[in-house]
């Protein structure tokens, strides 16, 4: 609609300027504002997509998973993208949260859209014990290559890095399998893991091509945390 409005200023203005009366400088000081305003407006409608709520009650996920005949987990894992957290909660209670990061794409589960996947998920392996702090993994593997840290104007690639816990969805049809269309949304075939990073500088924001990022320390604790087969919540 902008655009359009744009392009009908700049006919009347330029092309039929007889009908519009303006001086020079009024219709260059109006174009300028309006394409100052049009890139201000798409700038805005690029940012990422994250949730504008916070995630639900522990009681009301627990009650979620027994409704869809889900088994539970001791511990509950709550990735948050309003806020850009990781909580893990036991007993209903929080016992321990993590800042993260999630798609910079926003939420969603089509494959090859580079989004981070929503509703109820389970770890299903756990990758990377004993490999040290920023150890590189490629196709989950250690590849004996361990990353030095240096200035961020001379990081040029992040690294699947220290840990992987590797995610499957729960839910078919939202998460697990295909969607109505026929196309994957299968969170374990699209790859999706919580792993380390290497742009530790950008956690806390969305930033990431689908995988939930943490920092090295933080994805250390986390695997020592929680067991396979816990239940992990994303919204």
């Amino acid at each position: 609609m902008v655009c359009c409005f744009l392009l009908l200023w700049l006919y009347c203005v330029y092309l039929q300027p007889s009908r519009t009366g303006f001086s020079m400088k009024i219709k260059l000081f109006i174009t300028i504002s309006l394409f100052t305003f049009t890139f201000s407006l798409c700038a805005g409608c690029a940012q990422p997509i994250t949730s504008k709520v916070p995630p639900p009650p522990v009681t009301e996920l627990t009650q979620r998973l027994n409704e869809q005949g889900l088994a539970s987990s001791p511990r509950l894992v709550v990735v948050s993208s309003h806020t850009q957290t990781l909580a893990i909660y036991e007993n209903q209670q929080k016992i321990k949260e993590y800042t993260i990061s999630t798609s910079i794409k926003g939420l969603g589960e089509l494959n090859n859209s580079f989004k981070t996947p929503r509703g109820f998920h389970r770890i299903t392996d756990k990758i990377g014990a004993g490999v040290p702090n920023y150890g590189i993994f490629k196709n989950r593997q250690f590849i004996g290559e361990i990353w030095q840290p240096r200035p961020r104007a001379a990081h040029r690639k992040d690294y699947i890095t220290t840990r992987i816990l590797r995610l499957e969805g729960l839910e078919p049809g939202i998460n697990q399998g295909f969607d109505r269309f026929g196309r994957v949304i299968d969170t374990k075939e699209r790859s999706v893991y919580i792993h380390g990073t290497t742009a530790e500088w950008q956690l806390g924001k969305p930033t990431t091509r689908g995988c939930i990022h943490m920092s090295a320390d933080d994805i250390r604790s986390l695997f020592e945390e929680i067991p396979s087969g816990t239940v992990v919540w994303i919204s």
